[in-house]
Parts: C-alpha cells; sequence; structure tokens
C-alpha cells in the first residue's frame, strides 16, 4: 500500500519538513485537536483487535508504532468524514456507528504495500 495516497494526503499542505510520507503531522494533529470536541467519539475504521486484511495490520502495527502517521490520518480521515456527512445531510449521524465510506474503504482494504 501507498499509505500515503490516502485521501487526507491531498488535503493538507506538503511542508519542506514532511515525513517520511509527506504529510505535515503537526497539520494532522492541529486538525484533530480541532476535531476532537464533537468527533473524538467516532470508532475508527479498522479494529485492531484483528485486522482482517494487510491494510488493517499496517494501520495497526502505525497505531503501536513510534511513529504513529498512518494512525493518525485514519483517525483524521474518519472524523472528517462523519462531519462531511452531517454536513451534506444537515442531520447528526450515530457517532458510535457512523455510517462509512464504503468506496475509500474497498480501495484501503485493497492495499497490500
Amino acid at each position: 500500500m501507498r499509505p500515503c495516497t490516502l485521501l487526507l494526503a491531498t488535503l493538507l499542505p506538503l511542508p519542506a519538513t514532511a515525513g517520511p510520507c509527506g504529510v505535515d503531522l503537526a497539520a494532522v494533529e492541529a486538525r484533530i485537536a480541532e476535531l476532537e470536541p464533537a468527533y473524538g467519539d467516532v470508532p475508527p475504521g479498522i479494529g485492531c483487535d484483528a485486522p482482517a486484511n494487510a491494510a488493517g495490520v499496517m494501520l495497526c502495527d502505525s497505531a503501536r508504532s513510534a511513529d504513529p502517521e498512518l494512525w493518525r490520518m485514519a483517525q483524521l480521515d474518519d472524523m472528517a468524514w462523519v462531519l462531511a456527512v452531517e454536513n451534506a445531510t444537515g442531520a447528526e449521524a450515530d457517532h458510535a456507528s457512523p455510517p462509512r465510506d464504503a468506496g475509500f474503504d474497498a480501495a484501503r482494504d485493497a492495499c497490500t504495500t
């Protein structure tokens, strides 16, 4: 999988100090901090108790690593998706069981490297 090609990577500026994926992790963290009061209860789209595919393993490995860049990008994507759904529908989503972006999830889950 080319984890840097996640949708989120296209939404953030690429500073000269970008990490290995070309993403400014400070910008990711800043956006998470902005969304966390309202969307911090949105569960991750990947369960790390038993990842079902290579993409899940990579994300969960990132969550447990000293460099959680990929995991944090995925967290931001999950929160931002629910925000987008709410903005599009004008109705609050169930944060405990939010709607998922099936197309994005399928593309993510198909990644193997």
